[in-house]
């Protein structure tokens, strides 16, 4: 029994507060965790059947056979600050209930691209980031109940570096098939690159110790092909549809521990347990259909709204999203976008008799953003809010479950030129 606890997976813990190795991963449990582009951003992503401008090539490739002109489009430089909240999931000596947050800000360039006419259609090239992470927090907590009779925890340090990035670039192309239809694809190289360090260190009442420390590397490599209608059946209306998932052709995972346990639990002075899993195993993806009307009652006004369903895979559910946007020139050189989306988790609802679920958590979110333009340039400033509330078990091997809360804000800067 001894053996097979010092063996167990990637974690060995004698107390009860230690986090299930589900929650260091990266969040796999949502597919919206960026909006690339200015204005789609703007609009709450809700942009296929929109999509004529360089973001296109990542919503809807056969919008960009409706572009007007000739665009280079560098956008957007996106600052993220986003927290996760596990309420109590740690309990102090005196009962009292003690939250664990973890904590995430990043800039990154997450979008570019350009779009121009090449013999009967619209070529372009885009890159977009679809995912990215980055903490790097310390965080102690004191007096804190453990599993072990009569003995508690003075102090429990735990030391976080995360990276997690997933990056799409490639070329797309599109072309006008008559004067209410157009076509487009695009072929994105996938790539995604982790590093995931926490370190804990535990300080027993009795002068025990525990300490381990897990690191994980994960690099994928990939295809994601899009292909895209754009349909205008009447006047002011235009619809648009898209199919696509991403195909992983090289997958390379590392997990280590290091752990040095209390000498009650046999462990001597220089014993340190160490444990390796690597695996080339490649996960697969949902296949990604996404439908979307738009409205266009006026020149100067636009209103969207867009449907996004994803295919069961593997251990995770099937997902419907939806987004809605809209806008408006308040003048010809200004305009204001707004937007509402869902995120909601691929995996289900927890159960109370079951331990180590992956958490349950659905995101809403809305964005805000003003444009000004000049001739041949605009210039776009906007915010993205999200907010989720759900379930989770962050502690191993226990049926206890806390509640979680995702705030998350993101201020974007886009930048556009037509030449």
């Amino acid at each position: 029994m001894k053996k097979q606890r010092l063996n167990n997976l990637l974690f060995f813990t004698i107390i009860s507060i230690m986090i299930q190795p589900s929650v260091l991963l990266a969040d796999e449990y949502h597919y919206i965790n960026s909006l690339p582009g200015e204005r789609a951003a703007g609009m709450g992503g809700a942009y296929i059947a929109v999509s004529d401008d360089p973001s296109g090539c990542f919503y809807n490739p056969a919008g960009i056979a409706l572009a007007s002109a000739r665009r280079l489009s560098i956008s957007v430089n996106a600052y993220n600050i986003s927290t996760k909240t596990y309420k109590d999931a740690l309990h102090k000596t005196t009962g009292e209930g003690e939250d664990w947050e973890l904590r995430s800000s990043r800039l990154i360039p997450n979008f570019f691209g350009v779009i121009q006419r090449f013999g009967p259609g619209i070529i372009g090239f885009s890159y977009a980031v679809t995912d990215f992470t980055s903490r790097d927090q310390e965080q102690v907590f004191r007096d804190i109940r453990s599993a072990i009779p009569g003995v508690n925890i003075d102090r429990y340090v735990i030391n976080i570096d995360d990276v997690d990035n997933a990056y799409n670039f490639g070329p797309s192309y599109a072309i006008k098939l008559g004067d209410n239809l157009s076509v487009g694809a695009t072929l994105y190289f996938y790539h995604r690159d982790s590093k995931i360090i926490r370190n804990h260190l535990i300080n027993l009442s009795n002068g025990e110790f525990n300490w381990e420390n897990y690191y994980l590397s994960l690099k994928e490599y990939g295809l994601r092909p899009i292909i895209g209608l754009m349909f205008s059946p009447v006047d002011k209306i235009s619809l648009g549809f898209t199919i696509s998932r991403t195909f992983l052709f090289d997958s390379d995972l590392r997990a280590q521990a290091t752990i040095r346990g209390p000498a009650s639990f046999g462990y001597g002075l220089n014993d340190v347990k160490f444990e390796v899993r690597e695996s080339s195993e490649k996960r697969s993806f949902p296949l990604e259909t996404k439908f979307g009307v738009a409205y266009f009652p006026s020149p100067s006004f636009l209103l969207s709204g867009d449907l996004y369903y994803y295919t069961r895979v593997e251990n995770y559910e099937p997902v419907l999203n939806g987004a809605i946007g809209a806008e408006y020139y308040l003048s010809p050189s200004i305009a204001m976008r707004f937007g509402l989306f869902t995120d909601r988790a691929n995996t289900p609802y927890l159960k109370r008799d079951r331990i180590n679920q992956p958490e349950h958590v659905d995101n809403y979110g809305t964005t805000l953003s003003i444009t000004y333009f000049t001739r041949n340039s605009s210039l776009t400033l906007g915010a993205i809010y999200t907010y989720g509330t759900g379930e989770a078990q962050v502690i191993s091997n226990s049926p206890a479950i806390q509640e979680v809360r995702i705030d998350s804000i993101t201020v974007f800067v886009g930048g556009g030129y037509s030449f």
